[in-house]
């Protein structure tokens, strides 16, 4: 069940922020945010509310939000602007790897048993 609260939450965050990315170009003056920034965080956000759905969705979706933003995170470490559509900044590797290692957590270390239903009988 927690994992799909982490779905639910990361996916509204993201649609959060892609709401704000049309008024700023940096979010409190410390993240970059531009056209590309808005169109990942509107599908991590819209997948994030529909994987919330089920826990095997939620632990999928755990795990490529993991995946892709630890990649961003470490490519923002060598690569400042990657073909103009991406700029990294220290803040926003920082935040990407965050976000990575809490996905990579929830995706593939906390893996909840099935809680059991009115319906199974004790054992």
């Amino acid at each position: 069940m927690a994992v799909r609260r982490f779905a639910a939450l990361s996916g509204f965050v993201f649609l959060l922020l892609w709401a704000l990315g049309f008024f700023t170009s940096h979010l409190f003056g410390l993240f970059h945010l531009n056209v590309t920034h808005n169109v990942i965080h509107l599908v991590f956000g819209v997948l994030g509310l529909l994987a919330a759905s089920q826990d095997g969705y939620a632990y999928r979706y755990s795990q490529v939000l993991g995946i892709v933003f630890i990649i961003l995170a470490v490519l923002g470490f060598f690569v400042k602007n990657l073909f103009g559509l991406l700029t990294f900044g220290l803040s926003d590797n920082v935040l990407h790897f965050i976000i990575g290692a809490v996905g990579l957590y929830f995706g593939f270390v906390l893996v909840e048993s099935p809680s059991p239903s009115r319906y199974s009988k004790p054992v």
